[in-house]
């Protein structure tokens, strides 16, 4: 095993990159290293570098360390310096031996000269006044916010957090409820000291309803679990949100107290929203028919409420009965539901087909719809009426049965495209004529050859339409 601190250069110049090495050396001869102390089995000292401030370096065993200058890596040249300039001086006395040969009155008199250097003062301060320097953190951190800052004011807070408690963890709770950026995960690693020093969730909950989070939460569940009376007391009462009402659901099925949980809901179902919630709720408790039921009374009392569809959507995939699938489609029209009712309704279909169709604003579906019933006639009317926007689309539905007119249309809105002038959509353009081009690759040819008459020197379009294989 290499000697750390080094007897001699060999010790630890084949572990340096070459140019580093002899730049450190320089360095040291140049007698830019200000001062070397061995601490143990460390090196601290100063090397003054390109900057005015003197880089700040530490040197250990195997030659870990670390260096304030900007250099990526480390051993820099500033700790060969320091490695260099240890060898030179080789300073014999260890700090660690010196203060331990001071005497109690010696070494307070000591801590009272170092407390008057700022720097070290602010460390003194944590090591002895934890609860006061952590609320003196906890301001800066706020002031830090109004500046649109505070994620490393906030990392530093967490690496107190050990020392510090009840009081002190709520401010910064507290505080950063009003951060710039994203404070969950500050608020998970705050609340888990909180729960180690505290059993009581009524700081906790008045911060929840001030600014609902995930963190807090989890808390307040975890210390539910613990004590579910001591959280239970406190979710009554006042609450505009329905925050305390939210929570104690929660808290009530985590305890496996469903049915009181279920009877809260049910009190509160008023909304769409209010349903879907109690329905996903029994669905996850495995309570399928009644599930059903209240889907029922739900659509009962709104009707086509689009924010209703997740309800719609669940009796149709787990009944299946006509009306089911037709409102799903009246909701959200699809082929695969007009298929199905077609099936289940037989003779009875075409009365529904109309109503079904009215409600149909999707020129693409009704495509596929005029195709699967081959009603020729009335795909002819919805291509010539149909807006040019819609041609894209049209043409995917119709290249199947009819790649033809599914080219010629994406020869059309590949056109207009052309026209508008862009390089978003001359790609947009080429993607068209390269889908073209496998359906109908005479007529593209020939478009193409048209092209370069109409528009020979657009260079982005050419370059779009080589990107896609279409180029000269």
């Amino acid at each position: 095993m290499v000697p750390f601190p080094p007897e001699k250069e060999e010790d630890f110049a084949p572990f340096f990159p070459k140019e580093v090495l002899r730049r450190g050396l320089a360095y040291a001869k140049e007698g830019r290293v200000r001062r070397v102390f061995r601490v143990g089995e460390r090196l601290l000292g100063e090397v003054q570098g390109s900057e005015p401030e003197p880089y700040r370096v530490e040197v250990g065993p195997g030659l870990w360390g670390s260096c304030t200058c900007p250099y990526p890596g480390f051993p820099c040249k500033h700790a060969a310096a320091l490695l260099y300039a240890y060898l030179e001086a080789r300073p014999k006395e260890d700090l660690l031996l010196a203060l331990d040969r001071l005497s109690p009155e010696e070494a307070k008199a000591l801590l009272k000269s170092l407390a008057q250097v700022p720097e070290v003062a602010l460390l003194l301060g944590e090591i002895l006044l934890p609860e006061k320097s952590f609320l003196e953190g906890v301001r800066a951190l706020r002031q830090a916010f109004l500046l649109e800052g505070g994620e490393e004011e906030a990392k530093a807070l967490l690496l107190r957090l050990p020392k510090v408690g009840e009081k002190e963890l709520l401010a910064f709770l507290e505080a950063l409820l009003e951060a710039p950026f994203d404070p969950e995960p500050y608020l998970r690693a705050g609340v888990g000291r909180y729960l180690e020093v505290s059993q009581d969730p009524l700081p906790l909950l008045r911060l929840y309803l001030k600014a609902p989070s995930p963190a807090l939460e989890e808390a307040l569940l975890e210390l539910g679990r613990r004590d579910p009376e001591g959280l239970l007391a406190h979710l009554s009462g006042k609450d505009p949100w329905g925050l305390k009402r939210a929570l104690k659901e929660r808290l009530l099925l985590a305890l496996g107290r469903e049915e009181e949980a279920l009877s809260l809901m049910r009190e509160r179902l008023e909304g769409p929203e209010d349903y879907l919630a109690f329905v996903e709720r029994l669905l996850a408790l495995g309570r399928e028919e009644e599930a059903l039921r209240y889907a029922e009374e739900a659509l009962a009392w709104f009707g086509k409420d689009p924010r209703l569809f997740p309800l719609v959507d669940l009796l149709a995939r787990r009944r299946g009965r006509p009306e089911d699938l037709a409102l799903r489609f009246a909701l959200r029209p699809g082929l695969e539901d007009y298929a199905a009712l077609k099936a289940l309704l037989g003779r009875a279909f075409p009365e529904k087909r109309r109503e079904l169709l009215r409600g149909v604003r999707d020129p693409a579906l009704l495509a596929k719809i005029h195709l699967l019933e081959e009603d020729w006639r009335a795909l002819d009317r919805l291509l010539k009426g149909a807006p040019r926007e819609a041609y894209p689309a049209l043409a995917e539905a119709l290249e199947g049965r009819l790649p033809e007119e599914a080219a010629r249309l994406y020869l059309e809105a590949a056109r207009d495209l052309i026209e508008a002038r862009g390089r978003e959509r001359y790609r947009e353009a080429a993607r068209l004529l390269s889908r073209a081009k496998a359906l109908d690759p005479g007529r593209v040819a020939a478009f193409l050859e048209a092209l370069k008459g109409l528009y020979p020197h657009r260079r982005a379009l050419w370059q779009e339409l080589s990107a896609q294989g279409l180029g000269p």
